[in-house]
């Protein structure tokens, strides 16, 4: 049989049955959704919640609660497919092919069982529809509490989040058309699987609680305006020029129903205000929509949130070294579609990031789901996007992921522009991640003239900086600087370095910022560390952003461009997580040359070429395609009396 016809050949009841299948090896931690999987290996742990359940009310051992969200997933492809018979199942089958061939029962009788079956299924129906009745409303009045930062305002979050008895009801009416084991249906212009979670309108008007909320329905616009970038900067709440620039957004616009109807959603992050977070779900009207999170920043809140909220999971990534951080900021919102969007951020998910501080954010294109024979590799970018977000997520080795890794690979990212530059903890010897990441893209496709490398200085811009060690050429004019300036043709040969220029806020710049002294609680830069390194000042540059109205919002955002010597054009542009550090973007062990990382960050790398099919990006105000970053250029120095914001400050 041709390999690629055997997943298509479909088996009926009587073949399930007879048929020995393989046990697969991965056992109990098998992430596997593909139909073809389960037809071909046995799962006795999944077989056995089978045998003793009823309908999907499916009894999961507690053993398993990390995974039980996604051996649902599994059970439901098993039973829907028809690709296991139950124990008694199998009996019921063979006492009807007795009762057939026993002269002695009428037709009658077996039409009188199949009554009974069709009424006992409905029976189970209304049941999981009261179940679902009685978790709403057991959920529909809970305050969520967010505790997990000092930033959080509990004022705002306590009362805002409750939910009415109205919405309960919303939610158990639509419910009712859904619940059950029934083919997909279509229900307007979309396909309804029967795991559908209804849309739940608010009861609460989003402009009560949040500070800017911009008109609802208009954001699929805005976004396809934002080509070919589709990069923007969070609106500046005191900032009100930013209110409608067409590069600012909000987190409700990331949610705006224009875009599609949500099914689920992943966020990966450092710190998250859970309150906050399950907000904007709520003002969006997602509160019933299943939701994962990852989360690096410990919090008693987050840890029984599934309690709380059923939909919602979360999983606390532990990180091998206190050096390192779950530092990525990631969303992948999956559409009822079938469709799915990924962001790429720089802000945190509690309520200061995205206030009064410059983040930014690139949110892709839509990406629509590949026809159903494609292959997981098919829908590739020339960017190779789609290979560099598998691997990405995979390297957390988390069943929780499952569900979204198959999602990613059923998706066609063929027309994304960017290239995914990501780091994971670890020690590599390929050039997938970190700074030779970086270093490796440039020395294919960075067109600066390798005569000219000296004179496109670096700007590098972040909220942190790290410990480089006595000498500047000891890492951050050594190999990080190296890497970040790598050029198409470069020589071989050793040769001066271009300028770097560290963006990073003086203590002046943070006085005058819209939350004064507090301005400076994301930008974690300490006063013992930069004892140590005080050569560190020449290469340090003011933040200032007058052209883009954020000169006051002080920068949590991490950017780093090659700037043309008239300041004119850029040879790539890098918006990601990353600070410049060597957690964050590796350090060569100078004997095997392995990239030893101790971070998760992830960003996205904007080359000219495959954006705009130039050789670099114009910078000019109407230039056309002009693309648009957010501080001044060329960035200002520190005056010979500046020193650099430290948060010993705050204390």
């Amino acid at each position: 049989m041709i390999p690629s016809n055997k997943r298509m050949n479909k088996m009926d009841g009587n073949q399930n049955i007879k048929r020995a299948k393989k046990e697969c090896s991965y056992g109990e931690t098998c992430y596997r959704l593909n139909p073809a999987h389960f037809r071909e290996f046995s799962h006795p742990h999944l077989e056995s919640i089978l045998d003793n359940s009823k309908g999907k009310e499916y009894e999961i051992p507690e053993k398993f609660n990390l995974q039980k969200n996604m051996f649902i997933d599994q059970l439901n492809i098993i039973v829907e497919k028809n690709l296991y018979i139950r124990n008694e199942e199998v009996k019921d089958g063979a006492s009807s092919s007795m009762q057939n061939e026993n002269p002695g029962t009428s037709n009658n009788d077996i039409q009188n069982q199949n009554i009974t079956r069709t009424n006992d299924s409905q029976i189970t129906k209304v049941s999981q529809i009261k179940e679902i009745d009685k978790h709403t409303a057991d959920r529909s009045n809970k305050n969520l509490n967010p505790n997990c930062t000092q930033t959080m305002n509990l004022s705002r979050t306590n009362e805002k989040l409750s939910q009415s008895k109205n919405e309960s009801e919303n939610l158990v009416s639509s419910s009712k058309c859904d619940t059950g084991r029934q083919p997909a249906s279509k229900m307007g212009d979309k396909v309804r699987d029967s795991d559908y979670r209804p849309i739940v309108p608010p009861t609460k008007k989003a402009e009560d609680f949040l500070k800017v909320v911009l008109p609802r329905g208009k954001m699929a616009a805005k976004h396809a305006a934002s080509a070919p970038y589709y990069i923007f900067y969070t609106t500046i709440t005191d900032a009100k020029q930013t209110h409608t620039q067409p590069y600012s957004i909000t987190f409700q616009e990331i949610l705006d129903n224009s875009l599609g109807e949500l099914k689920c959603s992943l966020q990966i992050n450092f710190m998250v205000e859970i309150g906050w977070l399950l907000a904007q779900y709520y003002f969006a009207g997602y509160s019933a929509k299943k939701l994962t999170i990852l989360y690096g920043d410990d919090c008693s809140d987050m840890k029984n949130i599934n309690k709380k909220k059923p939909n919602v999971e979360a999983h606390y990534v532990n990180m091998a070294t206190p050096f390192g951080k779950h530092h990525t900021k990631m969303m992948v919102l999956c559409y009822e579609d079938g469709s799915l969007r990924v962001v790429i951020s720089t802000a945190n998910l509690y309520i200061d990031d995205w206030e009064n501080r410059t983040q930014g954010l690139w949110f892709s294109p839509r990406c629509p789901e590949l026809p159903a024979d494609a292959m997981p590799h098919d829908g590739e970018s020339p960017t190779k996007f789609k290979r560099s977000l598998l691997r990405y997520l995979a390297h957390y080795h988390l069943p929780q992921l499952a569900f979204y890794l198959d999602r990613v690979k059923r998706c066609d990212f063929s027309h994304i522009n960017v290239f995914l530059v990501s780091s994971a903890p670890g020690s590599h010897f390929d050039l997938d991640w970190g700074m030779t990441r970086v270093g490796a893209l440039l020395r294919q496709h960075c067109e600066i003239p390798p005569a000219e490398n000296r004179s496109w200085p670096l700007i590098a811009q972040a909220s942190s900086l790290g410990s480089y060690g006595n000498e500047a050429k000891l890492w951050l004019t050594g190999d990080f600087l190296h890497n970040f300036t790598k050029v198409k043709n470069q020589a071989q040969t050793l040769s001066q370095p271009p300028e770097l220029k560290l963006i990073y806020p003086s203590l002046e710049n943070v006085k005058q910022s819209h939350d004064d002294l507090l301005g400076g609680g994301c930008l974690p830069y300490a006063a013992d560390a930069h004892k140590k390194q005080l050569w560190l000042n020449d290469y340090l540059y003011q933040w200032l952003a007058t052209r883009t109205g954020r000169d006051k919002a002080m920068p949590h955002i991490k950017s780093y461009t090659r700037v043309s010597p008239d300041s004119k054009m850029a040879a790539y542009y890098l918006l990601t997580s990353g600070n410049v550090s060597k957690a964050a973007w590796g350090s060569l062990n100078k004997g095997n040359r392995a990239l030893r990382v101790m971070s998760y960050e992830c960003g996205v790398l904007f080359l000219p070429r495959f954006v705009i099919n130039q050789d670099f990006f114009p910078l000019q105000e109407n230039a056309k395609n002009r693309l648009i970053i957010p501080y001044d250029i060329p960035p200002k120095k520190y005056t010979s009396k500046m020193s650099p914001w430290f948060s010993d400050y705050l204390h």
